[in-house]
């Protein structure tokens, strides 16, 4: 799963949220991992173990983000 490939978006809130506590989200179940750096690229989800997880900054950039509700 690649920021190019994921149907998931994160909402504002909770990309801020994550960068304040260090999380980033995986992109194949959107399950929040903790110990990312904001910029976090293809680190393996704790919950399904897919290499996916992406830190907040990274996936603002990639343009996964939407004002509201995910």
């Amino acid at each position: 799963m690649t920021p190019e490939t994921t149907k998931h978006r994160f909402t504002v809130e909770e990309l801020q949220q994550a960068d304040d506590w260090s999380e980033g989200y995986c992109l194949a179940c959107r399950a929040p991992r903790d110990c990312c750096e904001p910029d976090a690229q293809a680190y393996e989800c704790d919950e399904c173990g897919a290499p996916a997880v992406y830190g907040p900054h990274w996936i603002a950039i990639a343009g996964l983000f939407a004002e509201g509700e995910a």
